[in-house]
């Protein structure tokens, strides 16, 4: 394309160049061409310049300059010849309007924004910069340069103007390739070097016919200079690829990279093909040598830039294959590392039949740190154990981080086990300071061994052993070593097979709701309480148990809105006092960060016709409570207008901060609250003075586990706003729009 529209306008020069006027006009009509095209140019440069912002709008500024300052010189060439129509002197006042054209362009091809000029790579683009300019001069000297120095001429001003003319171009034609080679976006700049190539020729002819005594105006070397600045418009007019907010997006092809090459064959040309004529220019052969030269250092720079990227790249690639295959925040061996140490030592296993061990290591209550200490600590505490874990073992045995707070230990030889996991409880134990605290780390570790007779296990299996060990482990108090035995592989299969029923059950309904009733002081009915209950194998769960599995399972979510939705359905069938019943729902506390919670439970009231005020959410008291994701959710629940609860307040932590905090509607007194009321004084007192701190912050009492008339008697009498036990009604399980008892 920009070939086309090049070879279009030098074709249009031609034809303007070509109009048949007398001597005198055609000195003036071609005056005022090549005047208007140059103002024209700079028209047009400064049209980018304003549509562009920082370097490039001062490039095209630049550019407008050179091509204005050149159309000044015309001016007074005109003046010359159109006016006192006598030749312009030479060197005359024109030639400085003309001289500053390639000072300007230079300064403006600096000033673009350009890789060829930034901190990397800069030597070599200077030997291409020599290469580039050698092959020029070269070219240069043996068509115009030489001849305009050797002829000499009427005085030295002319001869250092002539000169000049030639010696400029080639120094910004020679910037002008280096740009375009590392340019990425060079649609404008190939038109802009396209015209300069016009300029230069134009200026080396005129130069060489003037030495000559040939040149008058209307010569065909004028078509060059209309031709350059046409050029140079056009390039300001297609550079919008470059216009505030667009981006370079190509990179350099081998095509312009190997341009500085190309040119030096043709420098060094120049040199062989005078030398074989027996002419041989001294000056040629210096620059041409030049030439070598920096062909031979660029080359040198190349080889020692590829053998640095070479290192370079395989330094970044022995990082990646580390990152790979270790922990980033404690150094040691991954999950992925380990397991495949786990399969080398078991694959020697098969063949020299040597014991091997596999250590799971848990820390426990881990995540009190993180929430007390904050998440920084809790990885310093993590990398503290790490080191000591490396402290403990043996130089043969691999520790491996295997993801959050657990840790694998691979022991490949007759060492035992079971005493190196005593060590490691030991040296865990001692106290680590954090934040100015000293704490002990209390770890569950399982272990799992390979023996000689065993039968041939893969990795994911052993580790899984361990796995399972450290959970007995757990299961036993903590802080204590557990070894694998084929029991506990049985019971994690039933607990697994129990665990995929529920959660089967919790998508499909099988977990059913059932209400309690809570009935006022007076025995009027208040509201409902909803609880979950589940069978498996035909028998009923413990809602403890399903509820705990439900929450490791990820499906508790689902089980509270699933029971939730029932009681929301069924409550205005249900028997009430003078006010319509309230329903009680409970809701995990990893549930409650939820942030689609509080519109689904708006939407199901919604449905059902219920107001949000009849929705009681019952909150444990647990450190928990303070996340900022939970605190948001009641906050939303409040504004919504459903009611929260302090559920079984006495058991949990910061009971009586928590009831003015939260501001809770509803205080649920725990069972241990009531137990006693009718054989302790103190029961009674403490009852009484719980009730009344809960009705001074606005909150109604609730008394739960009311089993016994004096019980239900003496809380009435103590200021209970309601109460709820087995002696007012058990939980009843819902059948569609109907009660029975459970």
């Amino acid at each position: 394309m920009v070939v086309t529209v090049a070879a279009l306008l030098v074709a249009f020069s031609v034809l303007l160049e070509a109009a048949p006027f007398s001597a005198y006009g055609e000195r003036a009509f071609d005056d005022a061409v090549q005047g208007l095209a140059a103002f024209a140019g700079a028209f047009a440069c400064l049209f980018r310049a304003r549509r562009t912002t920082g370097r490039l709008r001062t490039s095209w500024a630049l550019f407008a300059a050179a091509t204005c300052s050149w159309g000044i010189g015309q001016v007074v060439w005109s003046y010359y010849e159109v006016v006192v129509r006598e030749a312009a002197p030479f060197p005359s006042l024109a030639d400085a309007g003309y001289l500053l054209f390639p000072v300007c362009a230079l300064a403006a091809l600096l000033v673009r924004p350009s890789a060829a000029f930034d901190g990397r790579g800069r030597p070599r683009v200077v030997l291409d910069g020599l290469m580039v300019a050698g092959a020029l001069f070269n070219l240069s000297w043996a068509t115009t340069l030489g001849t305009v120095y050797k002829d000499g001429a009427d005085s030295v001003g002319s001869l250092i103007v002539g000169m000049a003319y030639p010696v400029e171009d080639l120094v910004v034609l020679a910037v002008a390739v280096m740009v375009l080679i590392h340019a990425r976006s060079r649609t404008g700049l190939l038109l802009v070097t396209a015209g300069i190539v016009g300029m230069s020729v134009a200026d080396s002819a005129f130069v060489y016919l003037t030495a000559k005594g040939d040149y008058a105006t209307g010569n065909p070397v004028d078509i060059a200079w209309v031709a350059a600045f046409l050029l140079i418009g056009l390039a300001a007019l297609l550079d919008a690829g470059q216009a505030v907010g667009q981006t370079e997006s190509r990179a350099s092809s081998p095509l312009y990279l190997g341009l500085p090459y190309v040119l030096v064959v043709i420098g060094i040309s120049v040199v062989v093909a005078d030398s074989l004529r027996g002419r041989a220019d001294p000056v040629t052969v210096v620059v041409g040598a030049v030439e070598l030269a920096a062909l031979l250092t660029r080359q040198y720079l190349l080889v020692l830039d590829n053998r640095q990227l070479a290192a370079h790249s395989q330094q970044q690639q022995d990082e990646l294959r580390h990152r790979a295959f270790h922990d980033p925040l404690t150094g040691l061996a991954n999950r992925a590392l380990f397991a495949d140490r786990i399969g080398h030592a078991l694959e020697l296993h098969h063949r020299t039949i040597r014991p091997l061990a596999v250590l799971f290591c848990d820390l426990d209550d881990f995540k009190a740190v993180n929430d007390t200490l904050g998440h920084d600590a809790g990885d310093a505490l993590l990398v503290a154990v790490a080191n000591r874990l490396t402290a403990t073992v043996r130089t043969g045995d691999s520790v491996a981080r295997l993801g959050g707070d657990e840790f694998g230990v691979l022991i490949e030889d007759d060492g035992d086990a079971l005493a190196l996991a005593d060590r490691i409880l030991a040296a865990l134990a001692a106290p680590i300071v954090l934040v100015d605290r000293r704490l002990r780390v209390h770890a569950s570790i399982g272990v799992a061994r390979v023996s000689r007779t065993d039968d041939p296990i893969d990795g994911v299996e052993l580790l899984k052993r361990a796995d399972l060990a450290m959970y007995a482990a757990k299961g036993s108090g903590k802080f204590t070593v557990a070894e694998y035995t084929s029991a506990l592989r049985d019971g994690h299969a039933d607990n697994l097979d129990m665990q995929l029923a529920l959660a089967a059950d919790v998508t499909s309904g099988g977990v059913r709701a059932a209400l309690q009733p809570i009935l006022l002081a007076d025995g009027t009915v208040y509201g409902y309480e909803a609880l979950a209950r589940w069978d498996y194998d035909g028998k009923p769960v413990q809602p403890l148990t399903f509820v705990s599995m439900a929450d490791r399972a990820g499906v508790l979510p689902d089980l509270d809105l699933g029971v939730i939705a029932q009681g929301i359905a069924n409550i205005d069938s249900l028997p009430a006092g003078d006010e319509p019943a309230v329903l009680t729902v409970n809701i995990g506390l990893t549930h409650l960060p939820h942030p689609g919670l509080v519109p689904i439970l708006l939407r199901l009231l919604a449905e059902h016709g219920v107001a949000p005020h009849r929705l009681v959410v019952e909150i444990p008291e647990d450190r928990s409570i303070e996340d900022p994701a939970v605190l948001r959710t009641l906050r939303a629940l409040r504004e919504a207008g459903v009611l929260l609860a302090l559920d079984d307040f006495g058991v949990g932590y910061s009971s009586l901060s928590r009831m003015g905090h939260l501001r809770a509607d509803l205080v649920k007194l725990d069972q241990s609250f009531v137990v006693d009321l009718e054989s302790s004084a103190e029961a009674r007192d403490m009852f009484s003075a719980v009730v009344d701190l809960a009705h001074r912050i606005g909150a109604r009492v609730i008394a739960e586990g009311i089993e016994t008339e004096g019980q239900y008697t003496i809380a009435r009498a103590l200021g209970s706003d309601a109460v709820q036990g087995y002696l007012l009604g058990r939980p009843t399980e819902l059948v569609p729009q109907v009660l029975r008892t459970v």
